[in-house]
Parts: C-alpha cells; structure tokens; sequence
C-alpha cells in the first residue's frame, strides 16, 4: 500500500511538473513564505498586548494560509474556461456580499471602516473577490463583444454601467483604494482588448473627476493628500503613519538591523504587521532584502503575463492579463505608498501582508493563472496575442 501511495505521488508531482509553469509557482511559494516569516517578526508585540502571547496572528495566519492552498488547489484544477459561464453567479455573490457588508450585525467594522462580512468563523472582504469577478467579466465582454467594443454605448458603456454599480458599493465601505485599484485594472484590460483610446481616455478622466470630488469631501481624505505632500509639517498627526515607514527604511540601511530587531513594530508604526509591512522588511533586511523581494515580484508577474500572452483562448489571455494586472498595480500602489510616493490607501501587499481575505484570493488568483499557464500554444509572446482578431475570426484552436 504504501508503495502504490508512492507510486501515485511521484505520478501527481511528475505531471505537476510537467504540465505546471514552476517558476511561476516557485515565486510564489518563496513570496508567501516571507510572508509567514515577517508576519512572525511583526505580530509578535501586538498579538502579545492583544492576546497575552505572541504567537496568535501568526496562527491565524497559517490558518489563512492553509485555506489559501486549498483555493489555490482550486484554481489549479477547475479549467479556466468554466470561469466565463460562472461570472453571471459570482456578479450576483458578490452583489449580495457587498450588500451584507453595510448591513449592521452582517457587516464588520473596524477604524470606521465596513468592508467585512462574517462567513462564519471567518472575517471575508467580499471586495477580494470582486476584483476576480470583475476580471472574469471584463476578459468574458472582450471575448464574446469584439465586434462591437470600439463603439462607445454598445461597447464601452455596459462595462462601466457594471463597474460603476459595484465600484459605488465600495465607495460607500468606504475603500477608495480599491476603487482606484480595480478602475486602472479593467480599464487596461478594455484598452489592451481592443477598445478605443479616446473613449478609454475620456473614462479616465471621468474616474479621476470623481476621485477628486470624493477625496474633497471627506476631510480624511484630504488630510492624507496634505501629508503626502510634505509629511514632516505634520509628523505627529497626520504625517505619522509614513514618517515612521520613512524612518524603517533608514534604519534598515543595506543589510538591516537584523530579522527581530525592527524598533518601528513596537507600535510606533501603524498597520505595520498589514498595509506597511514591508516598510519592517526593509528595516529587518535591509535594502538587500527590499531588492530580493521586488525581484521576487518581478519574476512572478513576468510569468503571470507570459501565461497570459501564451494561451490558446481568448478568454483565458484576457482573464490571465487582467489577474496579473491586478496583482501587478496591488503590488506597485503598496510599495509607492509605503515609500511615500504615493497617499496612503490602505492596500495590502499580495502574498506578503496579514490579512485572511488578501492572502486567500491572491493564491486563488495564482492558481488561475497557473491554470491558465497549462494551455500554453505556440510562440506567442508579445503584446501582439493579445490584440483583437477581426470580427468574426475566431481562434481555430479555441
């Protein structure tokens, strides 16, 4: 028996290897387990105030993590192509769950903010998965309404009726980070897709019209964009949060003060274990350590895309430019703001960051596009397979 289990593992892992694109998912294992290790550093003084021992959001965390494997798992092995007919039931999921997020009792709140549900024992930010059915959607429009998308109102106009339904939903959590984040990605997508520059460019512009009015009337928001632009004047107040992340990097220097000796997770810097958790990386690691990271990420989205850009099917190169686009610009708004290049959104870091409903979709997301990565065909390997074919010319290997 234990012969025919060995035999059977070495068939599942040969086929792994064979069929599954291993620097993709190489990135990815090496990525989340720097996350376990600097989620294990920067938990250590808030889970000991919180809980009375310093090993409680590291649990939660590989909890997370073990739910995230079996999502991976999921990606990995439901076709990509059963995603278009789905995207119908995920818009109506999560309709519901963005519904159930602003109900009292239903939704979650913390600082002021309602983007949780309660799905048992288990806090779920239902915007995680929007951002997958939004993708899912936009690649599914693109694939089936090539004929059409460079007009405006038969094109154009149904992906924004949609993204603006749910995006308003958002809003009203509120979570305008993920507004930003979600609007530049499928926006990218439609252009990549084939839809017209000017009329992409003008939704742009609409977008931001409603970004700065949305920013002007809230004083919070505002105040963030006042201490973005010179955090010092204020760096007791609202200037803190990123003086502090200034301060990590500086002391990290090029080697870091040593993994364990970050002084700012001793609650000088907030969200430090979250949203700027890689502002204690460069400070325990060093620059060597913030260099080896962004190369980890540059490698994993250069795979990402090559499965995108290589696959056989319209859908699933929309679907897999459009998951790596996502997770691309997550990863790039998080280290502009954690650098201070950028206001604070309160994104977190794929793979890396605590955070259950983060890390699970990430992996999901991951799995897809290693799913994806299965039906690589040919040599496609510029922007050029990603271009819309003519109307009425279907790909003959679809």
């Amino acid at each position: 028996m234990i012969e025919s289990l060995r035999s059977i593992l070495g068939k599942q892992l040969r086929q792994f290897i064979h069929e599954y694109d291993l620097v993709l998912f190489a990135a990815m294992a090496i990525l989340a387990m720097v996350g376990v290790l600097m989620i294990y550093t920067a938990t250590t003084p808030i889970s000991d105030r919180l809980y009375g021992t310093s090993w409680v959001l590291l649990r939660n965390h590989a909890v997370h993590l073990v739910v995230g494997l079996g999502a991976l798992i999921v990606g990995l092995r439901v076709p990509y192509a059963r995603w278009e007919r789905w995207v119908p039931v995920m818009l109506l999921l999560c309709l519901v769950l963005l519904i159930c997020v602003l109900i009292p009792g239903l939704g979650h709140q913390v600082g002021g903010a309602r983007r949780w549900v309660r799905l048992g024992l288990f806090n779920f930010q239902p915007v995680e998965l929007l951002k997958f059915v939004l993708v899912a959607y936009v690649a599914s429009y693109l694939d089936r309404k090539q004929d059409v998308l460079r007009q405006f109102f038969r094109g154009l106009a149904p992906n924004l009726v949609v993204m603006g339904v749910f995006l308003s939903m958002v809003v009203l959590q509120p979570d305008f980070g993920s507004v930003v984040l979600i609007a530049m990605s499928l926006l990218l997508m439609i252009f990549v897709g084939g839809g017209k520059p000017g009329h992409i460019f003008s939704s742009f512009i609409a977008f931001l019209v409603i970004g700065v009015y949305l920013i002007s009337s809230q004083t919070y928001r505002s105040q963030r964009i006042l201490a973005f632009l010179d955090p010092w004047q204020d760096r007791f107040d609202t200037g803190f949060q990123i003086v502090q992340s200034f301060l990590a990097f500086g002391t990290g220097g090029w080697l870091g003060a040593g993994l364990g000796d970050s002084r700012q997770k001793m609650f000088f810097l907030p969200d430090a274990h979250t949203d700027f958790i890689f502002a204690i990386l460069g400070e325990e690691l060093g620059l060597m350590g913030v260099l080896a990271v962004m190369l980890l990420f540059a490698v994993f989205l250069w795979r990402g895309f090559s499965a995108s850009l290589g696959c056989r099917s319209d859908f699933g190169k929309y679907l897999g430019f459009g998951i790596t686009t996502v997770l691309a610009l997550e990863v790039l708004l998080n280290l502009a703001v954690v650098m201070g290049i950028m206001p604070t959104k309160g994104l977190p870091l794929p793979l890396i960051s605590y955070g259950g409903s983060s890390l699970v979709m990430s992996l999901f997301m991951t799995g897809v596009l290693l799913n994806i990565g299965r039906h690589l065909g040919g040599s496609n390997s510029s922007l050029d397979a990603l271009a819309p074919r003519p109307s009425g010319v279907r790909d003959a290997r679809g």
